[in-house]
């Protein structure tokens, strides 16, 4: 039988007793803070309309910039990139799917276009001319961010090779963006880095050693974006972690693998015409591994969550058990409870995107202050 709290010493969101794997859920109202966006001015989109509106102001080239390229897989309906035979989530043939052309999000969020199926504003937390960082909509961690340049376009990380020293200030300039965020807005809000982060304050050296901060290939939306994340991880996403589901091998290029791979300034012509196994190969056979930093990175990430998570069960309701039995977090006897539908509510009380929530609940969400209103040039 299992003890009164299998979270009794752990602090990690996640308990593995046995054969099971039970998971903290439904956080106590009230009792997790949350990090408001910087107060700003609401503000109008620039295009009024769709993606469709804008491109038929600006010609052919829009399109590259404001539609992806995807294969939909025709079971689970993910948006996969082009170049996979099978869907990565449910592993269903995508051989015989065709292309399909959904909208660019985020150019849409740096042209100022009003909405595509949904409105195109942003949980925004800083934003200057070249740059805009907000709030990952489908955040991994409460403090999880992404990054993109808004004064070129950029559709993936095989792009800054073309010029690998103006790649690497890019990198590092979208990097320090996310680094003032984090310190400023998330460890800086006292109440908030105290009941999340154990062993606060952290200092700034000792923050970048924790952080998870990476590009993915290919994208889901072709405009560069890095992603940065403090963690913990929510429980949840850190028991997905501990399953190999997230920041995949192949997929997920941390920070550090990009940054040492721009540094050894290998121009690459025509980058989008090679694959990503071809720019790995070049850097592996200059004696930069992927696999060796991907493997490192991976365990730190997992290092960093045990060493900053402070989840407490006593703030939360519920516990669930392998994805489906839900257990009451106080006794640990069953409840009438669907698991499905509490990660759901989960993601919605643990994330910081659109905080301060409206009246109504829902999240406050603006557009970008400084948008181009002509065709941005391509990244050279």
């Amino acid at each position: 039988r299992m003890s009164a709290s299998p979270f009794a010493s752990n602090t990690t969101g996640v308990a593995v007793v046995g054969e099971d794997v039970l998971i903290l859920s439904s956080p106590k109202t009230g009792l997790l803070p949350s990090v408001d966006q910087p107060k700003e001015a609401k503000r109008d989109p620039e295009v009024k309309g769709t993606p469709k509106d804008f491109m038929a102001t600006q010609g052919k080239e829009a399109e590259k910039q404001l539609l992806n390229k995807v294969k939909k897989c025709p079971n689970c309906g993910k948006a996969n990139a082009y170049t996979l035979s099978a869907c990565n989530n449910c592993g269903t043939s995508l051989k015989e799917v065709a292309l399909s052309y959904p909208n660019n999000v985020f150019a849409g969020f740096v042209y100022g276009i009003q909405k595509g199926p949904f409105p195109f504003s942003i949980s925004i937390r800083h934003q200057s001319k070249d740059v805009l960082v907000f709030d990952d909509l489908l955040a991994m961690t409460p403090c999880h961010v992404d990054a993109i340049p808004t004064s070129a376009y950029i559709p993936d990380l095989r792009m800054l090779f073309a010029d690998p020293k103006k790649g690497l200030a890019l990198l590092n300039q979208l990097e320090s963006s996310c680094h003032e965020v984090v310190s400023t807005q998330f460890l800086g809000n006292k109440k908030w880095a105290e009941k999340m982060i154990k062993g606060t304050p952290l200092d700034a050296k000792t923050m970048k050693k924790h952080l998870v901060t990476g590009l993915n290939f290919p994208p889901s939306q072709y405009w560069l974006h890095l992603q940065c994340m403090l963690p913990p991880m929510t429980p949840f996403h850190y028991s997905l972690y501990l399953k190999g589901t997230h920041y995949t091998k192949g997929r997920f290029f941390p920070i550090e693998y990009v940054r040492a791979a721009l540094e050894m300034n290998v121009t690459v012509t025509s980058p989008l015409d090679k694959s990503i196994e071809d720019i790995i190969k070049i850097f592996d056979e200059k004696g930069l591994s992927y696999d060796q930093v991907w493997t490192q990175a991976y365990k730190r990430y997992g290092e960093s969550h045990r060493a900053l998570a402070n989840w407490d069960s006593k703030d939360f309701d519920y516990v669930i058990v392998n994805g489906e039995t839900v257990k009451s977090a106080s006794d640990m006897k069953e409840v009438e409870k669907d698991a499905d539908a509490l990660i759901k509510a989960d993601k919605v009380a643990l994330q910081n995107y659109g905080r301060p929530y409206t009246q109504e609940g829902r999240p406050s969400l603006n557009y970008y202050k400084y948008p181009k209103t002509k065709l941005l040039p391509a990244f050279q």
